[in-house]
């Protein structure tokens, strides 16, 4: 009889030992398999309708505004929400225009320069072909540094302005950037009183192909500027006067000494509202009758998107770029706007 009982508990034991050593198999394998559904699962993106609230947000009102200028309320528009942007450190604002155009043809292109190394590791100029057909992308920011500085419609900032143009179709010289323009500034800007103009701003502006030796172009200003504003659009003009630099020595000094006889010592540009569609017409102009040069720039925009527009560009003169400062250009091109003017 012992020996029947002693068989009966050897024989629950051992069903008791088999059923924990299966959990224990189990187990494991039941976490890993929720182990792997959670990660997976919180890859994907949140679905439903995001959570919003109702905050206060001070904002400029009309009565900040000149009465010309309340005749524009696009440009109201822009000006309020830079001054609202200007205390947040995580917003860069539009400055020019911010496009690409994937097309363009100029009309002279000529045979430019194309950097390359002499015997002696020196930076020189070569020879080589450029196509009438390239890419042009600008890139223009501003950062509000401080407002209220003299006045309470008054604002300083600083801004850079990149446009690089690019010999994209040209696989025969692999495609090379031809020409990038680097022009930053800092710029004080206020609201005036006048009856006849609007604004007024001061700039100290450098622009500089980033270039050495042959290739180098630039030249420093400071830029008055003074515009009105009209129902339809915006008139602003600009002065300039050259910072001067000391004769070229090599490798220091001017490197384009008569770059004033080609781009004049200031613009005229009208930016023309209607409807959703945009006209602007820059014009230089050197003002000399024996020797007369100066430029054309007109643009067209038109909506694509709320956020988007068609650009179709339009350029005769000299000083399309600073390479080409003194090249007869013609370009037109065709792209789109991310940011204009207003």
């Amino acid at each position: 009889m012992n020996r029947w009982i002693l068989c009966l508990g050897a024989m629950l034991l051992t069903h008791v030992a088999l059923s924990q050593t299966t959990e224990e198999i189990d187990q494991p394998e039941q976490r890993i398999v929720v182990a792997h559904e959670e990660p997976l699962g919180s890859l994907l993106p949140e679905t439903g309708v995001l959570p919003t609230e109702s905050i206060t947000v001070e904002m400029l009102s009309d009565d900040a505004f000149k009465e010309s200028v309340r005749r524009l309320p696009q440009l109201m528009e822009k000006i309020r929400v830079e001054n609202f942007a200007a205390d947040n450190p995580y917003v860069l604002l539009p400055h020019r225009p911010n496009y690409v155009m994937p097309v363009t043809w100029y009309s002279n292109p000529g045979i430019h320069s194309l950097i390359t190394t002499d015997e002696s590791s020196e930076r020189v100029a070569e020879s080589g072909d450029y196509q009438h057909f390239e890419s042009i992308f600008q890139l223009s920011i501003k950062y509000p540094i401080a407002t209220g500085v003299l006045g309470s419609m008054s604002r300083l900032d600083i801004a850079y302005t990149n446009r690089s143009f690019w010999q994209m179709y040209n696989e025969d010289i692999s495609r090379p950037f031809r020409e990038t323009n680097h022009e930053p500034e800092l710029i004080f800007t206020w609201q005036t009183r006048n009856k006849y103009i609007d604004y007024v701003s001061t700039t100290l502006n450098h622009h500089s192909n980033g270039q050495s030796g042959k290739l180098s172009r630039s030249w420093n200003r400071v830029i008055l500027e003074a515009g009105a504003v009209f129902s339809n659009g915006l008139l602003n003009t600009k002065l300039w006067w050259r910072i001067p630099e000391p004769s070229k020595t090599a490798p220091l000094g001017d490197d384009n000494p008569d770059i004033t006889h080609y781009m004049g010592y200031g613009q005229l540009q009208y930016i023309f509202l209607h409807g959703d569609n945009t006209v602007s017409v820059k014009l230089r102009n050197n003002l000399k009758a024996s020797d007369n040069k100066g430029a054309i720039e007109i643009g067209y925009n038109f909506p694509l998107h709320k956020k988007i527009k068609g650009y179709i560009h339009y350029f005769n003169g000299y000083g399309e770029s600073l390479i080409d400062y003194d090249n007869h250009q013609q370009r037109i091109g065709i792209g789109i706007k991310l940011s204009d003017w207003l």
